[in-house]
């Protein structure tokens, strides 16, 4: 994208030099056939568009096609060029707006780094704390560019850098925040020296203080939301694990499990290969299949269990998961 942009100074494919022609119809192709080949690996097709991901990627090809194919065909069955009059500008007003779009070609980034979701999930959770932040900054230069304006009216530095009172927030807030502060604190202090301990106080209050909270607080929200993207990712790949291993036994997603059935399935080997891989202890599950059927099955209206309790039972057994009142009282009611 960059490179096109540099250099393909043609605002049409069609007037394109055919290196960018050709290039630009090798990525058309292989994103067409990515999509189509992801589309044929849903066993119920349906679900295809039940996928976030699918769909966005599907309304990208569409745009790519569009803009690659079907509008560089119209043009040149039409004869249409950049200069080519009214009807050739409000044709390439549309193409320049359908190539700006291309840049959500960035977004497939997401998909394959899951850490920028969660760090990006995190900024805009952590949104409300940081505009709090910039609220409290706004009213602490507002009031040290008001004070600032008032010690140095009639002064040097004062014309220099605090003239009226939105130039003292636009100085506070550029020379305070946003750089090194060394050349403003001595030119401040180089005629009145008692401005020294109000420069530097407001300079570690906003500079640093301000500024660690703020660090503090992305960096704890950013954690909470890194473990709940890291737990619904662990919980999405066992559901698939298990679904496709169910799928490969011969049960439907809507399965009635019996504690006869779910002993047997415990034990299938690709099962245990699952349950060993997220963590479960296998053994330890199979002492206690009577107890965590039966209380599956309470919960049921046909005491029997589903592909989400399932899920579940797997998910709870991993040895990774932190002790809780419950486990204490199951571990009771065990031992009895």
């Amino acid at each position: 994208i960059a490179i096109d942009t540099d250099m393909n100074k043609a605002p049409m494919l069609i007037d394109a030099a055919p290196v960018f022609m050709i290039v630009e119809n090798v990525f058309c192709t292989y994103f067409f056939f990515e999509l189509v080949i992801r589309f044929m690996a849903f066993q119920y097709k349906l679900n295809a568009f039940k996928d976030g991901w699918f769909i966005f990627d599907f309304c990208l090809v569409i745009l790519i096609v569009a803009d690659t194919w079907i509008l560089t065909g119209v043009m040149w069955a039409l004869d249409i060029r950049a200069g080519s009059g009214m009807g050739g500008m409000s044709i390439l007003r549309m193409i320049r707006l359908v190539k700006l779009l291309r840049l959500s070609r960035m977004a497939r980034l997401f998909r394959a780094v899951p850490e920028l979701v969660i760090i990006v999930k995190g900024l805009l959770f952590a949104s409300r704390s940081v505009c709090i932040f910039f609220l409290l900054w706004g009213m602490i230069i507002y009031i040290f560019a008001v004070l600032f304006r008032q010690l140095t009216d009639g002064q040097t530095v004062g014309d220099q850098f605090f003239q009226t009172v939105p130039a003292a927030m636009n100085t506070l807030l550029l020379n305070g925040v946003f750089s090194d502060n060394a050349d403003i604190i001595m030119a401040m202090t180089a005629e009145t020296p008692y401005l020294w301990p109000i420069i530097v106080f407001f300079m570690a209050l906003v500079s640093l203080t301000i500024m660690y909270m703020l660090v503090g607080v992305l960096v704890d929200v950013v954690g909470v939301v890194a473990t709940s993207e890291k737990e619904g990712m662990a919980v999405s790949y066992i559901a698939q694990q298990l679904r496709e291993e169910l799928f490969r036994l011969g049960h439907k997603e809507d399965l009635q499990l019996t504690l006869n059935d779910f002993q047997n399935l415990v034990l299938e080997p690709g099962m245990i290969k699952i349950m060993t891989g997220v963590g479960v202890d296998v053994v330890v599950l199979a002492d206690m299949l009577d107890l965590v059927h039966e209380d599956v099955a309470k919960k049921s209206p046909t005491g029997t269990m589903t592909f989400p309790d399932l899920v579940d039972v797997v998910l709870n057994m991993r040895g990774t998961n932190p002790a809780t009142v419950k486990d204490c009282k199951e571990q009771i009611r065990v031992t009895k």
